[in-house]
């Protein structure tokens, strides 16, 4: 597990600034954990998977005398006839509210974009605040596309077993009850379980009509992740027969649920529900603080906060699935968009929206999705 949180609200003046293309970075990544958990995306070792599947990437980072206290990671690769297009996954990370700070990192991502040969830029911000806030005065607008999940929902790890079953629904508290009575068994896997999980993972894809990466891809995950204490598979079994498995990530204080597969058998079973009590306890027993389910609909999250209800049309639904299991709804920013060439800026205001119902444009974003919105 990478890190542990700490609060470094006082910082002193800028000593610098770089850029670093090191493939591993141990610094960047300590800083990204005492951040808090949910920048995986950031670190060195996500960017050495995405190398897997073509991905450049460097990182601005800025100091002061003491260390980073602030930056981004910005991964790029090329699509098609459009030239070379980057990526900013939930950054820059800074202190919160740190205005002063958030205009120095975005002024040396708009320089990058020049400097890498960008055609544009899309950014998701981790957090409302001054980042979001500063975008426009650094020449970003709006990206009507989710790229990756804006919204998801995160249990509370901190208090006792019991009291995390009690704030499951009903349904789901009694789901967990009846798998352990049923016969369903859990435990955490190994390597030799990566295709296994593939297989179950393949299983829901079918099922939903979703992409997915093929077994190398989670096997080079694995073999970046784990030994760094960053990855862990679990799985449920009925008579020894696995049912489902599901793929997390740990970073800083959090533990990810990036993918779950299940074959689809053995429903009044219950193995889901039992999976995801098995990952809770392991991870409280590691002194993990939340389990992020990674991945619900916006407009359902949006709703969750306004109002505390979820609308008819999301329930049955993986987001109806991970707000029952006890999950509290968070929003993240929507993406922003930096056009290296103020003509093609100025094309995208004017005719964004048919811009991007456009098939080529359509193929490209696809590129861009991470794939780990988590399905049933």
């Amino acid at each position: 597990m990478i890190g542990a949180p700490h609060d470094d609200s006082h910082r002193e003046p800028f000593a610098g600034i770089s850029l670093d293309r090191t493939a591993a970075d141990p610094e960047w990544d300590q800083f990204l954990a005492s951040a808090g958990g949910h920048y995986h995306v950031q670190s060195s070792l996500w960017a050495r998977i995405k190398r897997l599947n073509g991905w450049e990437a460097f990182r601005i980072k800025i100091r002061d005398r003491k260390g980073i206290v602030g930056g981004a990671q910005i991964l790029s690769r090329s699509v098609g006839l459009f030239g070379k297009v980057g990526y900013v996954a939930q950054g820059p990370v800074i202190g919160a509210g740190d205005k002063e700070l958030a205009n120095v990192i975005l002024a040396a991502v708009v320089d990058s974009v020049v400097r890498e040969d960008l055609r544009v830029l899309i950014l998701q911000a981790p957090a409302y605040g001054a980042v979001t806030r500063s975008l426009k005065a650094h020449g970003f607008q709006a990206f009507d596309v989710e790229v990756s999940p804006s919204a998801t929902a995160v249990v509370d790890l901190r208090p006792e077993l019991d009291d995390i079953l009690g704030r499951m629904s009903k349904g789901m508290r009694n789901g967990v009850r009846r798998s352990q009575r049923r016969g369903i068994s859990t435990r955490t896997g190994t390597r030799a379980d990566v295709p296994i999980f593939h297989r179950l993972l393949e299983a829901t894809s079918q099922r939903r009509g979703i992409s997915i990466y093929p077994v190398d891809y989670f096997l080079g995950l694995w073999d970046v992740l784990e030994p760094a204490g960053a990855a862990a598979i679990f799985l449920s079994e009925w008579n020894g027969e696995p049912v489902s498995a599901q793929l997390c990530i740990l970073f800083g204080n959090t533990i990810v649920a990036k993918r779950i597969g299940w074959s689809g058998k053995h429903g009044k079973l219950h193995p889901n529900e039992a999976l995801d009590w098995h990952t809770i306890r392991w991870a409280k027993e590691r002194g993990l603080r939340y389990y992020d389910l990674e991945g619900i609909e916006r407009g359902a999250a949006r709703s969750l906060i306004d109002t505390g209800s979820l609308p008819p049309q999301y329930r049955d639904t993986p987001t109806s699935y991970k707000v029952r299991l006890g999950g509290e709804p968070r929003l993240h920013p929507p993406a922003a968009c930096y056009f290296a060439n103020s003509a093609m800026g100025i094309l995208y205001k004017l005719l964004g929206t048919r811009i991007l119902a456009w098939d080529g444009a359509q193929r490209a974003i696809a590129r861009f999705r991470t794939g780990s919105t988590r399905s049933s």
